[in-house]
């Protein structure tokens, strides 16, 4: 371990969130924790962090990073920075950089950098991808947002969180490619789950057709790493909830809105989540569309209407094309 003077803050150690702190202590960074939940914090001070309500370190860091479940606590966090931040007397002879690696709305983040900006503050969107797996060995994909310089003296600690760092552009375009992975990856599993269906429908064993998918044009993470490893098994513990993945795809879906490029396809996508979460249970995995599925799928006669249903709708979804 190479030890550094640099201070990080780390606000979120949730299951993404926790093992990213951790890699950060490895990697020989001074991190300072903060969590609602008084277990995760507690698993932190154990590994040699330092923890406590942020209001109460921010002095002591030179970087914070955000790691929460959305938008709206982002904001609320950030506006609780500023707070602290403006009644603290700080010796700090650097700027305080924030790094949102949460799946952030764009529109949002953009207006907490004009907040932060009057204060000084650097700020970058850094969400990344991988899951709790690559969280835990340091090899997440991380997709940066913001200005050149802010990026090039976070690299380093960037670095230490994830294999692929990219930096794609100005402010918010990280949070933007963010909801566009989760989109497509929601749409690529769920249109997996139905071709897995008509397969087993056919009398083709699920193992045999997801094998040939994977040596086929048809692959996708899914099929690649999602079918063996948690939904073929019916163990349904990817780490990644079903109401977070509903709130990334309707993220992505009012993000083609606020765009001029609405298609029927996240609506049709995003509608299959929501109708998911509210037939399964509140803490179900995101793999567990895959039991969704199966139940619509399963009643003989009604596939057709209902996937009609979804593409019009009370409201005829298909007015927007």
């Amino acid at each position: 371990m190479n030890e550094n003077n640099e201070n990080i803050g780390f606000i979120g150690l949730g299951k993404m969130g926790l093992p990213m702190a951790m890699n950060l202590l490895n990697s020989g960074y001074h991190v300072y924790g903060s969590d609602v939940n008084p277990a995760s914090a507690s698993e932190l001070q154990k590994a040699g962090g330092k923890t406590g309500h942020f209001s109460n370190w921010v002095p002591a860091v030179q970087t914070i990073i955000l790691m929460l479940p959305s938008s709206t606590i982002v904001n609320h966090v950030i506006e609780e920075i500023l707070a602290t931040y403006e009644t603290m007397h700080s010796n700090q002879t650097e700027r305080l950089t924030i790094i949102d690696m949460s799946s952030s709305y764009p529109h949002d983040t953009k207006t907490n950098y004009e907040k932060l900006k009057l204060r000084m503050i650097d700020f970058m969107d850094a969400p990344v991808s991988g899951g709790i797996q690559k969280a835990r060995s340091a090899s997440l994909t991380i997709m940066a947002g913001g200005e050149e310089e802010v990026f090039k003296k976070c690299k380093r600690l960037l670095h230490s969180l994830g294999k692929q760092v990219f930096h794609i552009g100005p402010l918010g375009s990280g949070h933007l490619l963010k909801a566009l992975n989760n989109y497509l990856s929601a749409t690529h599993l769920l249109s997996a789950c139905e071709a897995v269906q008509l397969m087993e429908r056919y009398g083709v064993q699920p193992e045999k057709g997801i094998e040939v998918f994977n040596h086929s044009t048809g692959r996708s993470g899914s099929t690649e790493y999602k079918f063996p490893s948690f939904i073929l098994n019916e163990r349904f513990d990817s780490g990644f909830s079903l109401e977070l993945m509903k709130k990334d795809v309707e993220m992505a879906k009012r993000l083609f809105e606020d765009y001029g490029a609405e298609t029927v396809l996240p609506r049709v996508v995003h509608q299959r989540f929501e109708e998911a979460s509210l037939a399964l249970e509140s803490l179900a995995d995101h793999t567990e569309i895959y039991r969704y599925v199966t139940s619509y799928l399963l009643k003989r006669g009604n596939s057709r209407e209902e996937n009609e249903e979804i593409v019009s709708g009370p409201n005829d979804i298909r007015s927007g094309i």
